[in-house]
């Protein structure tokens, strides 16, 4: 999974220079809603005030925990609990640099810096205006491209512009009123299947039902029997890529590289199958298959059809699955917006989705890697440094949302919605790689709720606060228990 060759791109961005700073202990979690809340004011970081710039410079350093060795074990123990402090509590390494920088500000750690953009209205120069200057984040590039290839998720430049004309047309505007007959029909057989009193981990259930979903409108296949051990390869790889960034040396690939064989076996089967039966399905494969390149007449061969299957079949599954999991979550947490979805219908729960990706956003932070030296906003950005913009930070960020940690569907209604400053707000990204299929995950994500809150509400099982296992996507750890209540049908 992780090649050798990429361990030294890894050492050099994360192993920082250790040194002390004991106000900032990283080993205190503060990612919970009830204690995020206690972040220090942002007004009052620390760092230093640019008068001429008129831009902040953060003065936060990650601390290394108890006294630092200088012998060469003790030193590598230290350096493995500052890797396992950075890559086991993401959220909360975020939150702190976020706390210490109302603008822009720069974390170094020895030779590498980590710039953290954190105002909505320098987004835009990272992401479009200045896109060009950058790449997409190393640990990202290492983490995906055994999984995704040289997919829409990891391509770069040309290849990556090439691609997005190939795939936009199976997932534009107007081919959601088709795909969402099929979304309905899945919605409808999994409500089918629950039972009044049911217990169930609700995040699992919708990644069943929208793997489901993608299987048929994508590619036009039913793998109901499989879904499970999908979700289980998936899960084991991400784990395996994440777990290897902890450590400076190679861990057994083993079950990983089985795991992604069989997630391969099944996408090129599916490419095989299709290609011999020489049909036009009309869905996203045979799009694939048969497309030819408008600029150079190029179609795409069996590898890179399997990267552009493998980056949807993932990735166009787990964002929409994630978001309604945390709607069910919330929902469950404020009962009341049940009634409201049964009355309101689509509408309506079109809010709550949006008001879950503000809350717990599936993807929740984007890394640049500056290709470079440019600026943004002024501040200088020295090639090879780390920009990250973080939706987890400004989508709870007090300056754009009253009351953030309260679940609130009415923000999204149109009129309130238009006032939520841009880029305050961006759970797919955003420029010119905003996720291809924003239009599909909002339909589908409606429809479930819609659909299935018709029949059934939802009780909360434990009120312990929720802990994260941040991969790729926010996923809740342990999944979300919830015991099903049958609404009476009148």
């Amino acid at each position: 999974m992780i090649a050798p060759d990429d361990l030294p791109v890894l050492l050099r961005l994360l192993v920082p220079k250790l040194r002390r700073a004991g106000h900032n202990d990283p080993t205190k979690p503060i990612h919970s809603p009830s204690v995020a809340r206690n972040v220090p004011k942002l007004q009052n970081a620390p760092g230093t005030w640019n008068r001429r710039r008129g831009q902040w410079k953060s003065s936060l350093s990650i601390t290394q925990p108890g006294p630092q060795s200088t012998d060469g074990y003790s030193g590598f123990v230290d350096l493995l609990r500052l890797l396992r402090t950075l890559f086991s509590d993401r959220l909360n390494v975020i939150e702190r640099m976020g706390a210490e920088t109302p603008r822009i500000g720069r974390v170094d750690y020895g030779r590498v810096s980590i710039v953290l953009v954190n105002t909505p209205e320098l987004i835009p120069e990272l992401l479009i205006e200045r896109a060009e200057d950058f790449v997409k984040g190393p640990v990202l590039r290492v983490v995906a491209r055994p999984v995704f290839g040289d997919g829409l998720l990891t391509s770069e430049g040309d290849l990556h512009r090439q691609r997005r004309r190939l795939v936009a047309p199976a997932l534009a505007h107007q081919r959601m009123g088709r795909y969402a007959d099929v979304m309905q029909e899945h919605a409808s057989t999994l409500g089918d299947s629950w039972r009044d009193g049911e217990t169930i981990d609700v995040v699992a259930a919708m990644m069943r039902l929208t793997l489901g979903i993608v299987c048929r409108t994508l590619f036009d296949v039913d793998m109901p029997d499989q879904a499970e051990a999908i979700d289980r390869d998936i899960t084991t790889a991400q784990t395996y890529a994440m777990r290897q960034l902890r450590v400076p040396f190679p861990l057994p690939q083993g079950r990983a590289r089985a795991a992604l064989g069989r997630l391969n076996d099944r996408i090129y089967g599916i490419i095989r199958d299709r290609r011999a039966s020489g049909l036009d399905k009309g869905d996203l494969l045979s799009m694939l298959l048969l497309a030819r390149d408008e600029e150079t007449g190029e179609q795409l061969d069996d590898h890179a059809v399997r990267d552009e299957a493998m980056t949807l079949f993932l990735a166009g599954h787990e964002t929409t699955a994630l978001a309604t999991g945390y709607a069910w979550y919330l929902l469950a947490q404020n009962p009341q917006y049940f009634e409201r979805m049964r009355v309101e219908g689509l509408p309506f729960a079109l809010q709550v989705l949006k008001e879950s990706m503000r809350l717990y956003p599936p993807a929740y932070v984007i890394a640049r890697s500056a290709a470079r030296d440019t600026e943004i906003g002024a501040f200088p950005i020295r090639k090879d440094e780390i920009v990250l913009v973080s939706q987890w930070l400004l989508h709870r960020d007090p300056r754009y949302f009253d009351d953030p940690m309260r679940f609130d569907p009415d923000r999204f209604l149109p009129e309130r919605e238009t006032q939520i400053p841009k880029y305050a707000y961006f759970p797919f990204g955003g420029g010119r790689r905003i996720c291809i299929g924003n239009h599909f995950a909002l339909t589908e994500g409606q429809i479930i709720l819609n659909n299935l809150a018709q029949r059934f509400s939802m009780q909360i099982l434990a009120r312990r606060p929720l802990k994260f296992q941040p991969l790729i996507t926010l996923r809740p750890k342990g999944g979300i228990q919830v015991r099903l209540r049958a609404v009476a049908q009148g």
